[in-house]
């Protein structure tokens, strides 16, 4: 069953269904009660104001929503209200504060009171699932396609509208015929919600054909190609095999068998790898490279166990599993002074003087794929060449770069041995490296090095630093260094996580700097380790981060001082001093005070 853990969803289902039987089928209001809101006419005047007149101005959504509902009636504002709400339900990627604080806002524009204690605003709290910054950026729009979806249905006689509800496949098929060329998370929401035990709580299409792809075997033969229905067949599949099982496919087990970083590219870094052999994971530092080097490592090995081993047999050793994973894994650090001795091979001394020549890390590599069993070889072996650009890589391979391109063939090592040394690179090793352009920019990368590989940029991502910063507090919470939890101070991270936005944004666009020179994540993560001295030495602190004004206080203070200041001065250390004490001042003020 595709159902959420009802026990973390606090009636959330509940609402959906309230909101499919009384409110699209016969019109009633979920936070006023006794009042009908969701009617052809209320439908009509939203479509009318919101969405055939749109508002492009660079204005907040709340401005422009609040212009866009100036002249029209209560109702219409209460059914702006109710979309939020239905927009809202699913997601846990912004907070129940947040959710209630813009439907009341909303609801004020025309003085109307909200019951805040009302069943219907307490599931607000928790989320269902995660639905990615595009959900947030593109509001208006899913907002719209919301509406369209509850006018189409509003518009239809009560005896076809009832029909269409109690069948999902009719609601896909209008949901469908509502999409057209562009693609909603609401779509893919809309089916959860309604029907939570046909549809995955995923908001993601692109997540869905993921998990297809992996899983597809299990899928029964006559399924159809639809991926909701292929899903579907899956998953009765697994609880066959698996029975007693909790399945959920952004959890443990499943997760790690198709979930990968970057996964809303086009081109997948583990669908590169499977193409090319070669990937390499580009930008500037402190972005997760190698983090993620070693996620899609270990997606591309569990796929090819889970191929070979079958679903049974996969999830119910997954300690076997574990170890497969780990120990077809290398990671190597590049730096200077690593060469061609290191990787490939190279003459050391024996006993009595004289030399011989001894593999390298790559051959060591190559001679123990040639050992294993024909089973094991045909499973993955990855090299993670991290920081590669630290070495020259053409010169540390040597003869062996021509093996990157061409697996079928074989080269002689240089240097004199008894017999004459010819190697093959084995199809299964992948190789994925890591690149700060910092280091090195990928116009210093020689062109024969660039076709061997598929690149990948990461700069800065605000979503995994509100995730590793969450993840850091919560190990301090749990072994006792920070006593107070997460969420009391979860809006000012999320205050942090804009600025940093803002200020990797005033990065990229200078002339001085560029792309190139984001501030990773990873280096604003920095604040909880100032979060902690600061609480342990101020126990009772109501503010962490910033004050009412919203102006940085000591812990986000100690973050620019101690961490980013000194890293934007490395980075202007050739620029004349009036502009970098300027950039730096801008920097500042984006930081501490939001401006």
């Amino acid at each position: 069953m595709a159902r959420f853990d009802e026990s973390e969803t606090r009636g959330l289902y509940e609402t959906a269904a309230i909101w499919r039987n009384k409110s699209l089928q016969e019109g009633n209001s979920l936070l006023w009660p006794d009042e009908f809101v969701w009617t052809v006419e209320a439908l009509e005047a939203f479509k009318s104001c919101f969405i055939d007149r749109p508002d492009i101005t660079n204005d907040t959504f709340e401005a422009k929503f609040q212009r866009q509902l100036a002249d029209q009636p209560p109702g219409v504002t209460k059914l702006g209200c109710e979309l939020l709400l239905i927009y809202f339900l699913f997601t846990s990627s912004v907070r129940g504060t947040r959710k209630r604080e813009l439907i009341k806002t909303v609801a004020s524009w025309k003085n109307l009171t909200i019951d805040e204690q009302s069943p219907v605003m307490a599931t607000l709290d928790k989320g269902i699932g995660g639905t990615g910054q595009a959900f947030n950026t593109r509001r208006p729009s899913e907002i719209a396609f919301l509406a369209q979806f509850a006018l189409r249905l509003a518009q239809m006689a009560p005896g076809e509208r009832a029909a269409i509800l109690a069948d999902h496949k009719r609601v896909r098929e209008l949901l469908d015929e509502l999409e057209e060329d562009a693609t909603y998370p609401t779509r893919h929401i809309l089916l959860h919600l309604l029907f939570p035990d046909q549809y995955e709580r995923i908001a993601s299409g692109n997540h869905k054909q993921q998990i297809v792809d992996v899983f597809d075997e299990l899928a029964d033969a006559n399924c159809s190609e639809d991926p909701d229905d292929r899903l579907l067949s899956i998953r009765g599949a697994l609880e066959t095999q698996l029975p007693g099982v909790s399945l959920d496919f952004y959890r443990k087990p499943l997760r790690s068998c198709w979930y990968e970083p970057g996964e809303t590219e086009e081109l997948r870094p583990v669908q590169a790898l499977v193409i090319k052999r070669q990937i390499v994971l580009f930008g500037p530092p402190g972005t997760g490279k190698t983090h993620e080097a070693k996620v899609v490592a270990e997606t591309l090995l569990r796929q090819a166990i889970l191929r070979m081993w079958k679903a049974k047999r996969y999830f119910t050793d997954q300690n076997s599993v574990t170890n497969v994973v780990s120990s077809r894994i290398r990671r190597i650090q590049m730096h200077p002074g690593f060469g061609y001795e290191d990787l490939v091979r190279g003459l050391h001394l024996v006993e009595g003087g004289k030399t011989q020549y001894r593999n390298g890390v790559l051959l060591q590599i190559i001679a123990d794929v040639a050992k294993q069993s024909p089973d094991e070889r045909d499973l993955p072996f990855v090299i993670i060449l991290d920081e590669m650009n630290r070495a020259d890589l053409s010169k540390v391979l040597g003869e062996c770069f021509s093996l990157l391109e061409d697996r079928t063939g074989e080269v002689q090592l240089a240097g004199q041995d008894i017999e004459p040394q010819l190697v093959r690179m084995p199809s299964n090793i992948y190789f994925i490296g890591t690149m700060n352009l910092i280091d090195q920019s990928l116009e210093q990368v020689d062109f024969a090095l660039r076709r061997r590989f598929l690149w990948f940029f990461r700069g800065f991502d605000r979503a995994d630093f509100v995730t590793v910063a969450k993840y850091r507090w919560d190990e301090l919470h749990r072994d006792g260094e920070i006593r107070k939890p997460w969420e009391k101070f979860e809006e000012e991270f999320d205050t942090l996580a804009d600025r940093a936005e803002s200020l990797n944004t005033l990065i990229e666009n200078h002339h001085s700097l560029g792309p190139n020179y984001q501030i990773g994540h990873t280096y604003f993560c920095d604040v909880v380790s100032f979060a902690r001295n600061e609480l342990a030495a101020k126990p009772s602190r109501q503010r962490l981060l910033f004050n009412k004004k919203n102006q940085a206080i000591a812990p986000v203070d100690s973050l620019w001082k101690y961490s980013l200041r000194p890293l934007l001065e490395q980075y202007l250390s050739g620029v004349d001093g009036a502009e970098r004490n300027e950039i730096l001042r801008r920097a500042q003020a984006t930081l501490l005070k939001g401006i």
